[in-house]
C-alpha cells in the first residue's frame, strides 16, 4: 500500500498523541473534525485491535449516510484506504477479498463496514429503536453529538461499549469513546459539555511531558550515529 503523509493542525497533532480513553471535541465548522480528528482516530482503533467491532453514532440514518459516512470515507480515501479493496460498506466481503474473520461476525451486514484486518464499524442511529441493543463493542465515535439524545447513549451505546475485552484487554483505547460538536444551541444539546469538568490536566501534562522526552531521545540517538 501506498504510504501518505497525513498534514494535522496543530490542535488535531495534539488530540491524536494525548490518546484519551474519552475525547470530546467542540469546534466550528473547518476546524477539520472529519480529516483530522475523527478519520485517523477510528483508522488508530480499527489497527490496534484487529478483529474488533466499534460502533458510529448518528442521530438518524439520513444524517450517516449524507453527512458522516462520506466525509469520513473521503478522508480515508485521501489517507489511501480505498472502497471494496480495503473495506466493504453494506456488504459481506467476498472470500477473494481475503479479508481477515471479526472475532464476532454479525448476521447482517446492511449497517456494517467491514475491513481487510476483521475489524467492523456498525452504523447505529438513534432514530431506530435499539438499534444499539446486543451489539458488543469496543470503541464508539458520536458525531454532530449536539443532536444525540443521552438517556439513549446511557442506555443503548454506553453498555454496548462495555464490551468483550476478547484478545484487546491490554489495547489502551478498549472501550473508548470520541464524541465531536460544534457549540450546542439547547441544554438537551449540551451534555457532553459535562464531560470537562471530569477532564485531568495534571494526567494531559504528564502525558505530553512524556512525548517530549520520547522526542528529545530520539532525536538524541539520531545525532549520535
Amino acid at each position: 500500500m501506498e504510504r501518505r503523509q497525513l498534514y494535522m493542525n496543530d490542535m488535531q497533532r495534539f488530540i491524536y498523541y494525548i490518546a484519551a480513553l474519552i475525547t470530546i471535541i467542540v469546534a466550528g465548522r473547518r476546524f477539520g473534525k472529519t480529516h483530522g480528528v475523527v478519520a485517523p482516530w477510528l483508522l488508530r482503533n480499527l489497527q490496534a485491535m484487529p478483529g474488533s467491532a466499534g460502533g458510529i453514532v448518528c442521530a438518524t440514518f439520513q444524517q450517516a449516510l449524507t453527512r458522516t459516512l462520506p466525509g469520513t470515507l473521503a478522508a480515508l480515501e485521501e489517507m489511501g484506504y480505498k472502497r471494496n479493496l480495503h473495506y466493504y460498506v453494506g456488504i459481506k466481503p467476498p472470500k477473494s477479498a481475503g479479508f481477515a474473520k471479526p472475532v464476532r461476525e454479525p448476521i447482517s451486514f446492511d449497517r456494517v463496514i467491514s475491513w481487510y484486518n476483521g475489524s467492523l464499524w456498525y452504523l447505529i442511529s438513534q432514530d431506530v429503536p435499539g438499534s444499539a441493543n446486543s451489539l458488543t463493542l469496543q470503541y464508539v465515535m458520536g458525531d454532530e453529538a449536539k443532536f444525540l439524545d443521552f438517556e439513549k447513549l446511557k442506555n443503548e451505546v454506553f453498555p454496548a461499549n462495555g464490551g468483550n475485552p476478547g484478545p484487546w484487554r491490554d489495547c489502551p483505547w478498549l472501550n473508548s469513546m470520541l464524541c465531536v460538536s460544534d457549540m450546542p444551541l439547547s441544554k438537551r444539546g449540551s451534555w457532553f459539555m459535562n464531560y470537562e469538568g471530569k477532564a485531568t490536566p495534571e494526567l494531559i501534562e504528564a502525558i505530553e511531558l512524556c512525548l517530549g522526552e520520547i522526542y528529545r531521545l530520539s532525536a538524541l540517538e539520531k545525532t549520535t550515529y
